[in-house]
């Protein structure tokens, strides 16, 4: 059993904050203690008292403040923390140097987005000697990573690949999903799930509908989230003879990936891209982009399509693609069910996750 601490001082909630709930919940099923770290009145200090999580909530101020440091050690020494899991690089060098004061053998940072590190000197010292590992989510993220720093050792970065539990996406579509939004029997839906912002590539894939749905009125469009672009986007649907619904945002997403026919998610640059194995889980084939680790989970033609991002013209080409083929459509999205039990389950990850934290609490 490890006395495992998560730190997260996100202010939003995410792809990232679901992912550590999850975790945190397996873990516990597998007999480890796990205590949470963040910041007080935040989505994610919420969901997880809710779900029955240790809590410390904790004003965290600046580097090495000498009061959250202070108070980072003492939760650190009287839980007699094994590991501690940190997410941003500001958690790192609080949590980092708390830990260390505290005893903790495995300081560990969790990169989940595919975004370099600063060649800077207080980021050398922070990963070289703060952090005693280091897990990324993708090859692509670790790549990053690697990008502007000659002075990290490539071994200190382990993959683990986010996880998903299959069971929730088996099963035939959602009969109300169509009720809900009024949704002709007859029109093939394509889904957007995600966050309604730049790097999502929202605009591209609606400028790219309006194109489609001219010659494929009996089409939909389902988006699925929330974002600072909501407003821009509902004013372009307006020129798409098809329909495009905004849903808002939804809790659980698996009725709506057994209930679409096509995900696309045209991102310019990803996390992780989790919403592509939910689908590929619901045996729907998947529209994405070139970038971050998109590749990784799809190979073009296998699972899915791959587009350039920024390129309207070529999402458009992909849609009519995959709607003028039934057949191309079930092959992709049964090799797809097939790839995430072999290589994205849940079971996997916590597994790679757990074996990875015994080891680091031996170092």
């Amino acid at each position: 059993m490890l006395r495992i601490c998560f730190m997260n001082s996100i202010q939003m909630f995410g792809g990232g904050e679901i992912w550590l709930l999850t975790t945190i919940k397996e873990l516990q099923k597998r007999g480890h203690q796990i205590i949470l770290i963040c910041r007080k009145g935040v989505p994610l200090e919420i969901r997880a008292r809710e779900a029955g999580i240790r809590v410390h909530a904790i004003k965290l101020r600046g580097d090495f403040d000498p009061v959250t440091l202070f108070t980072l050690y003492r939760i650190l020494r009287s839980f007699r923390t094994d590991i501690l899991l940190t997410n941003m690089d500001k958690e790192l060098r609080l949590g980092g140097a708390a830990g260390h004061l505290a005893g903790v053998k495995g300081i560990i940072s969790r990169r989940g987005s595919d975004y370099p590190l600063k060649n800077k000197w207080s980021y050398q010292w922070t990963y070289n000697h703060l952090a005693t590992g280091i897990i990324a989510n993708s090859k692509s993220t670790k790549a990053s990573l690697l990008k502007n720093c000659p002075w990290l050792n490539p071994e200190r970065i382990t993959v683990i690949y986010n996880g998903i539990d299959p069971e929730r996406f088996a099963g035939p579509p959602d009969e109300n999903v169509r009720k809900r939004w009024n949704i002709p029997a007859d029109h093939l839906i394509f889904g957007f799930v995600g966050q309604l912002d730049e790097r999502k590539g929202v605009m591209t894939l609606i400028k790219s509908f309006i194109h489609f749905s001219d010659v494929r009125p009996d089409s939909t469009l389902l988006i699925v989230g929330t974002g600072p672009l909501e407003n821009p986007l509902k004013q372009m649907a307006v020129n798409c003879r098809g329909n495009v619904i905004f849903s808002g945002y939804l809790d659980h997403v698996d009725d709506i990936m057994k209930s679409i026919d096509v995900l696309v998610l045209p991102s310019i640059w990803e996390g992780f891209g989790i919403v592509l194995i939910e689908a590929m889980a619901a045996m729907k084939p998947v529209i994405t982009t070139t970038v971050s680790n998109m590749p990784e989970i799809i190979t073009h033609e296998q699972e899915g399509l791959l587009v350039e991002p920024h390129s309207p013209e070529s999402l458009t080409a992909a849609l009519f693609r995959i709607a003028d083929n039934a057949d191309l459509r079930r092959h992709l999205g049964a090799a797809g069910q097939k790839k995430v039990l072999k290589q994205f389950t849940q079971t996997r990850m916590i597994d790679e996750i757990e074996d990875y934290f015994r080891a680091r609490a031996q170092d």
